[in-house]
């Protein structure tokens, strides 16, 4: 690999050199608009301008709080030239979560739109900021969030208290701070609090722009490549990864607002993207869509998928071979330590890309401890993932508890993932590490029970969750989603698990259900096990 031109980079700086490199080449397309990277860098500065002009510093916190479109990255790039901190907020948040994390954060402005489809997010925010209505612009006054002054609205329409974002746009030059190092902290994302208030994590810039170069490289990214982007910006994959991997080797991203299958298709053989990452529920409505092969996706060759909602028998092998993305993969990655953490090399075999995780990325340690006892595990032996390197964070926001707790005294971040290496030096993910089954005295990843069962014709879905027992400590349960029409039974799939995996793997008992516990996640719907089990434990009790 060669040397990572962006080693000691700051985003606005890899946006300045990209654009001097390549001002013509297109960085965004969104709908009719082509924005060139001289464009892009424009109106970040523009905006920055702007902002400052409103009085937001260095340091201060800015909220996002939009669907993917253009403001999204020109707010985002804004920020970084100022250093000023993006906070993410996932377009899916209801007043609880918006609440909660507009304060914590401590953010001194808000941008967001009006509407999306028929989603009003005024009638979210009225709930959270009701003084809002009768605010002057710019003087917003909240006991419950006393550092937010501004509120700002992409959208045509003047709305009561706020700024509207085309008017923040400043074309006059204004006295700037010196601009942020690469140490800085260039944004907060927050978990997603399937089971606790989400918990900010401080991504520096060099947290994730020379990663960013990095996985181009392993992905053999070019200036020629389209990305289609259909993964919220509001995490660590959409927000941050996937552009500085796109951006830092000149590259396009092709933007979908909202995910919608057909548009989708439409998109990739428009604009002959090459790149597409993904997760697992928008590659089934894609292959489940009527029109799939009227559209052309010869020019598909990469891109990663993420099993957010539980995959499904043969889906890997769907999204290579049906829809085409020929060169795909499953990467690992988390919040805490960035999206495509561990990832692949494309000339790797079928049967090892299907695997999530396997590569770790430069400059960053992995290893596999004993949980109880943080003792090396060997290679077979599975315990718990544990990060070392430049991509980690160095903690959450305003939460020195949870930090000092994130960490061992050597300095490793704890995962809280279960996984395992095997002889050839690959780290292979396997599931959660509170959601691991102590069945007697083994360990064993609920997604190994649900792979095998999926691997019945009949199974689409299958969802694997521990109940105590008093011979085995716990003895796992499964809830299946069938297929359409099937008359498969709990007896009939018992059999079909005996004789091929362990005994104390097999379901001790099965409930066939339409659908489990959800909640919105930054990347897709993720399956609330905790909500599983408690079902679990009064269906079988």
């Amino acid at each position: 690999m060669a040397a990572n031109p962006f080693a000691d980079a700051t985003v606005a700086s890899l946006l300045d050199a990209v654009a001097a490199r390549w001002p013509d080449r297109e960085a965004i397309v969104f709908g009719d608009a082509r924005i060139t990277f001289a464009s892009f860098r424009e109106r970040a500065e523009r905006l920055a301008r702007g902002l400052a002009a409103l009085g937001i510093r260095r340091g201060d916190k800015v909220a996002i709080w939009l669907p993917n479109r253009p403001a999204w990255f020109f707010a985002q790039h804004a920020c970084a030239r100022l250093g000023a901190v993006v906070v993410a907020l996932n377009p899916r948040y209801k007043a609880h979560e918006l609440g909660y994390i507009l304060g914590q954060s401590e953010a001194a402005a808000l941008l967001l739109t009006d509407h999306l489809g028929p989603v009003d997010y005024f009638e979210t925010l009225h709930e959270v900021l009701p003084e809002l209505r009768a605010a002057v612009p710019g003087e917003l006054e909240s006991a419950k969030f006393p550092l937010l002054r501004h509120v700002i609205v992409d959208a045509e329409d003047p709305y009561p208290g706020c700024h509207r974002l085309a008017d923040v746009f400043d074309p006059d030059a204004v006295a700037q701070a010196p601009p942020p190092g690469p140490d800085d902290i260039f944004t907060i994302l927050y978990t997603s609090g399937t089971t606790s208030f989400p918990k900010g994590a401080l991504i520096s810039h060099r947290n994730c722009v020379p990663h960013g170069w990095n996985v181009g490289e392993a992905l053999a990214m070019r200036p020629e490549d389209r990305v289609l982007h259909t993964l919220p910006a509001a995490g660590t994959w959409g927000g941050v990864n996937i552009p500085l991997v796109t951006w830092s080797h000149g590259a396009c991203l092709v933007l979908m607002e909202t995910y919608d299958p057909l548009r989708a298709l439409q998109l990739i053989e428009r604009e002959r993207c090459t790149v597409w990452n993904a997760v697992d529920a928008m590659v089934t409505a894609m292959l489940e869509h009527p029109d799939l092969d009227r559209y052309d996706r010869s020019s598909l060759r990469t891109g990663g998928i993420g099993s957010t909602g539980g995959g499904g028998r043969g889906l890997f092998e769907a999204w290579v071979e049906r829809i085409g993305v020929t060169h795909g993969y499953e990467p690992y990655g988390m919040t805490e330590v960035n999206a495509m953490a561990l990832y692949h090399h494309l000339d790797e075999p079928l049967e090892l890309r299907k695997l999530p995780g396997v590569n770790p990325a430069p400059g960053l340690q992995v290893r596999v401890v004993n949980p109880e006892t943080g003792a090396p595990c060997r290679p077979g032996e599975e315990g718990e993932l544990q990060f070392r390197g430049a991509c980690v964070t160095r903690g959450y926001y305003k939460k020195p508890e949870e930090t000092a707790a994130a960490f061992t005294p050597d300095g490793w971040f704890r995962s809280g993932d279960f996984g395992v290496q095997d002889d050839a030096g690959h780290t292979i993910f396997k599931g959660r590490l509170r959601e691991t089954l102590r069945i007697s005295h083994f360990m064993v990843a609920p997604g190994e029970i649900e792979a095998f069962l999926m691997g019945h014709p009949d199974v689409v879905q299958a969802f694997v969750v521990g109940i105590p027992d008093p011979k085995l400590n716990e003895a796992p349960v499964a809830y299946v989603i069938a297929a359409e029409g099937s008359r498969l039974t709990e007896d009939v799939l018992r059999a079909f698990c005996r004789g091929k995996i362990a005994s104390y793997k097999i379901p001790v008992g099965v409930r066939f259900v339409k659908d489990v516990p959800r909640t919105p996640g930054p990347h897709g719907d993720k399956v609330q096990r905790a909500k599983l089990r408690e079902q679990a434990l009064r269906d079988f009790a």
